[in-house]
């Protein structure tokens, strides 16, 4: 088995029930002394040393046919091992041993992947969603990023809107006073300068156009200028604000504007905030339609928090778009798997969906695009990669052609939640 199956949490945690199992079966002579030695490594030297992730590990012992139990360590492993990285041999060395173990006694190891239920099926065992969503929140509340502390919010929670005095920084301005009510924040508008020396002044013409924008849409934003460049003070000041929402206007990728489609995406992929990007003024002073891709990652349940958000102020139909064609068997399964978690999340939560496979495509890219040229929705909410390079932003990767879409749809876009854990030391304080 690859290093990159075997480092898998949902697998860790699988091996782990299935340990569990072998030590409780009487049927089994063999010595089980590698199992005691990879529950115990994973205790001591995976799972964090935070009382919680502890607490967590230790219930999970007791009650390993519990799936809350399970999400819950799984997520607690992945942050175990991505703020220990040095531990990962011995793991797959601990690992290796487990499964020798098993296939001694004539056991195969654990199968992650499932074979999937018919439909009837799946609606009698839904997950809770809201119940791992909260405990999801809770989880990534307790865990401390890597760093010298955050700096305290010098803003009132922002809804930023990044201002290059153009068409489409106006557009963006628009729809940002459509959000600002389901949001509850403040709009403010951001404008980076070169020179300290700028600063006045340009506020100064940010104030004009906050008192034009009350005129015409009854809101006064705030105005914000700062010395920097739109990389990195964007991406600062709607960390360190815990920004609501930035909506930031891109002109596509045409021509060499200061915000094309991939530079708008390098300001993206680097913060926790979601963007809603938009190349045109609203069509709508309502979301009707949101287009909502799925494919095999793991990270498309982040997206559900935001689906829900909305659906809470607007009668929202979330279309869910599948490629069709997906050739990669373990791709397609993985598709299945979370369609079926998104769709139990939005039954639970009274959300109307439906899903249309696209033909033609094994990309949930591409389908997201065939479908909105048709259909012309109101939104397209996607998940971005954060590993992107500089070839990825020269020649353009499938988050930007969305964000670009020749119909001028707004994209919502979401990071996935990129968390680190503090390092410990052997007597459980923070290093």
């Amino acid at each position: 088995m690859s290093s990159t199956t075997t480092l898998d949490a949902e697998y860790i945690v699988a091996l782990l029930k299935q340990c569990l199992k072998w030590k409780n079966s009487s049927s089994i002579k063999q010595s089980k002394i590698v199992l005691n030695l990879f529950i115990d490594f994973l205790q001591l030297r995976v799972v964090p040393k935070k009382d919680s992730a502890q607490n967590t590990f230790r219930k999970y012992l007791k009650q390993y046919h519990s799936a809350k139990l399970e999400g819950k360590l799984e997520t607690w492993i992945e942050v175990g091992l991505e703020g220990n990285p040095d531990i990962i041999n011995e793991l797959q060395d601990k690992i290796k041993k487990v499964e020798e173990f098993g296939n001694n006694i004539g056991q195969e190891p654990p199968v992650v992947e499932k074979p999937l239920p018919e439909e009837p099926e799946i609606q009698k065992e839904e997950v809770k969603a809201n119940e791992i969503v909260e405990e999801a929140e809770d989880i990534f509340a307790d865990v401390k990023v890597r760093g010298n502390g955050e700096p305290e919010p010098e803003l009132d929670n922002p809804i930023i809107v990044p201002w290059d005095f153009s068409v489409v920084a106006d557009s963006a301005l628009q729809h940002a006073v459509m959000f600002a009510p389901i949001l509850g924040g403040t709009i403010y508008l951001l404008h980076i300068v070169k020179k300290r020396k700028d600063i006045e002044p340009t506020k100064a013409k940010l104030e004009k156009i906050a008192n034009e924008s009350f005129e015409k849409y009854k809101v006064k934003p705030e105005v914000l200028v700062r010395e920097g460049n739109i990389f990195k003070t964007i991406t600062e000041i709607a960390n360190n604000n815990k920004a609501k929402l930035v909506v930031m206007g891109t002109h596509g990728v045409k021509g060499i504007q200061k915000l094309t489609g991939s530079w708008a995406l390098k300001v993206i992929s680097g913060t926790n905030t979601p963007f809603v990007v938009v190349q045109s003024a609203p069509r709508s002073k309502k979301i009707e339609n949101v287009v909502f891709p799925v494919d095999y990652k793991k990270e498309n349940k982040q997206k559900l928090k935001q689906a829900r958000l909305l659906a809470k102020h607007y009668d929202i139909n979330f279309i869910l778009v599948v490629a069709k064609d997906i050739v990669n068997e373990q791709f397609k399964k993985k598709t299945k798997t979370n369609l079926n978690y998104v769709k139990g999340f939005f039954k639970q939560n009274n959300i109307s969906f439906k899903v249309v496979a696209v033909e033609g495509t094994d990309s949930s890219a591409e389908a997201a695009l065939k479908y909105a040229a048709e259909n012309m929705p109101d939104l397209i909410m996607i998940l971005t990669n954060r590993n992107l390079n500089i070839q990825d932003y020269m020649l353009g990767v499938e988050e930007q052609k969305i964000i670009a879409n020749p119909q001028k749809i707004p994209v919502m876009v979401i990071n996935p939640r990129q968390v680190h854990y503090a390092s410990y030391s052997a007597f459980g304080n923070a290093v």
